[in-house]
């Protein structure tokens, strides 16, 4: 018998330095709209995480504990993308010469000392891949998160052992010659990719 009262936690990210528009954070104000609070009888909760080493870390464990999600699912914006790209795994590194929102670097290299090199992502990708590309977007699959927040949030998510992705998103397009997918179009793939983790959860 499936388990009721099932929840998807949902992130996106506040600006940062580069960064000004984050479309992830729009999509956590436009995205309850669309799809409200409850779908197939999964609930989600929409948060936008600060864009801090220090709040990153902190303000997803305070979720996890309070939210106590099922699976969790982060937005972030790459731009140097042209694509969505739901990333497969995280690896045990932080930039250091890229500081966050306030200023500040991580205090050393890697994430955990002594940890494992990286963690793959246990939400189906594939799955999520597939159900954002039937909304008409670019999407791909990507095994670089990079170094900086996006992919130590994921390394954070995959290591409570719930089951976790990240999607990356490009900055929006400028312009109508440019390629990149607009808002409606990222949020179109992104309420793909939530009804397909509420179908599976609750089928589960």
């Amino acid at each position: 018998m499936c388990r009721a009262n099932k929840t998807i936690l949902v992130t996106g990210f506040s600006p940062f330095p580069g960064s000004p528009v984050n479309p992830t954070e729009m999509l956590m104000h436009r995205l309850p709209k669309r799809l409200g609070r409850k779908h197939r009888g999964v609930s989600f909760v929409f948060e936008v995480l600060p864009t801090t080493w220090a709040g990153r870390e902190m303000e997803t464990a305070r979720l996890r504990r309070s939210v106590k999600p099922d699976a969790i699912i982060h937005f972030g914006v790459d731009g140097t993308r042209r694509t969505i790209n739901i990333e497969t795994r995280a690896v045990n590194q932080a930039v250091r010469v890229r500081p966050d929102a306030v200023g500040v670097s991580p205090r050393q290299p890697e994430l955990q000392a002594n940890g494992e090199r990286s963690r793959s992502s246990t939400l189906p990708a594939r799955a999520l891949l597939e159900a954002a590309r039937s909304s008409g977007a670019p999407v791909r699959l990507s095994n670089n998160a990079g170094t900086y927040l996006c992919n130590a949030t994921l390394w954070d998510s995959i290591g409570s052992g719930i089951p976790s992705i990240f999607i990356h998103v490009p900055t929006l397009p400028k312009g109508k010659i440019d390629t990149r997918p607009s808002l409606p179009c990222l949020e179109d793939a992104a309420v793909r990719i939530l009804q397909e983790t509420a179908r599976r959860l609750q089928s589960s």
